[in-house]
């Protein structure tokens, strides 16, 4: 039979501790390296604790994932590019993605205005290059299926921003 060199007490102890650390987001590796023992022992008592269904180390897998949303929040509005694009919603009061969609409208005004005339919008939009097609797919100005059941169709956002775009 197998005997334990650890006390119950000893036991809990490193439960509490593995606890912590999850709840921490540290690594495996990190709390090994805290209790002084192998990080295979403290991803096996990890295992036996789902197991288990320990309560416990839900709550604390948790939190874990609270820091994770926390730490990738803020390493996001660290980056360069959050601090370009609040700069230019500052200076424009558009979004990157809002001016993009603007100037790719603006670019593809003249086939825009033969889709919206026509009457069947699918055909119109099918006669145009394949590349022309993919580029506004892309962009989000039309949607639709490739294949031989094509159903193309100008976006709504794109039919209302045409629309406020013509009475300019």
């Amino acid at each position: 039979m197998f005997t334990s060199t650890y006390s119950e007490a000893e036991l809990e102890m490193r439960r509490i501790t593995i606890i912590e650390g999850i709840s921490q987001d540290l690594k495996y590796s990190e709390i090994a390296a805290k209790l002084g023992i192998n990080q295979w022992t403290i991803l096996n008592e990890v295992k036996i604790m789902h197991h288990n269904r320990d309560l416990r180390l839900k709550d604390a897998e948790s939190a874990r994932n609270g820091v994770r949303v926390e730490k990738a929040a803020r390493l996001t509005s660290e980056k360069i590019c959050a601090k370009q694009e609040q700069a230019f919603f500052s200076m424009t009061g558009l979004t990157l993605q809002e001016k993009s969609f603007q100037n790719m409208i603006d670019f593809y005004r003249p086939q825009l205005a033969r889709i919206m005339d026509a009457h069947d919008q699918s055909a119109a939009i099918m006669a145009l290059p394949k590349g022309e097609r993919i580029t506004m797919q892309n962009n989000g100005i039309i949607d639709g299926k490739r294949g031989s059941l094509a159903t193309w169709k100008v976006t709504k956002r794109t039919k209302e921003y045409f629309v406020i775009a013509k009475r300019e």
